[in-house]
């Protein structure tokens, strides 16, 4: 007879759906969203279980199947089962901003960078989500209409201004590559100089 706390417990996954994540996590860098969404199902039925193939299957299924309910639920129950590992938190943040939920995403990458402050995917995110701003008239509450009308007004013009500060729910996290630098060419044999 098992233990009880032993059948609950996450089961690793096996190797069939150790490669079916890393395909889908290829997939979901290279941008191929629904590609990957189908390589984190067949993980999914593989290892249930799993806290990385619950969170990533969470990530697609907000993405790709608009299902915001059982997504959110996914990516919350792999964060409280594995804790706030910085690759969990920063899915739970990409289904927050994906449902434009700004806070909860900030909340959630907090968290994350409080258990791992050196980890630089989940510091980026955080700075990629920017600061909040200072209420448009000072003197007045930042809950008041006038604050609250004219802050949502700055906020559209703002976006239509430079529509690239948004990061997407796909995107957050990411590290831009560095540019690599130019290597000149060797000279070539026989060339006179």
């Amino acid at each position: 007879m098992t233990d009880p706390a032993q059948r609950h417990a996450p089961r690793p996954a096996g190797p069939e759906a150790l490669a079916a994540l890393e395909e889908g996590i290829a997939r979901f860098r290279a941008g191929e969203i629904e590609a990957a969404h189908r390589a984190f199902e067949g993980a999914h039925r593989r290892a249930p279980a799993d806290p990385r193939v619950i969170s990533w299957y969470g990530v697609t299924l907000v993405l790709v199947e608009k299902n915001s309910s059982l997504g959110m639920v996914y990516v919350d129950r792999a964060v409280r089962v594995a804790g706030p590992v910085p690759e969990l938190a920063l899915n739970q943040a990409r289904v927050a901003v994906a449902l434009s939920q700004r806070e909860r995403a900030v909340r959630a990458l907090e968290r994350g960078l409080e258990a791992w402050p050196g980890e630089r995917s989940l510091a980026f995110a955080r700075q990629s989500l920017g600061k909040r701003r200072r209420p448009v008239i000072p003197f007045l509450p930042r809950s008041s209409l006038v604050n609250r009308w004219l802050g949502r007004l700055r906020h559209r013009w703002s976006r239509a201004l430079d529509p690239s500060s948004i990061p997407s729910a796909a995107s957050l996290g990411e590290i831009p590559a560095a540019p690599k630098a130019a290597v000149p060419a060797p000279p070539s044999v026989g060339s006179q100089e």
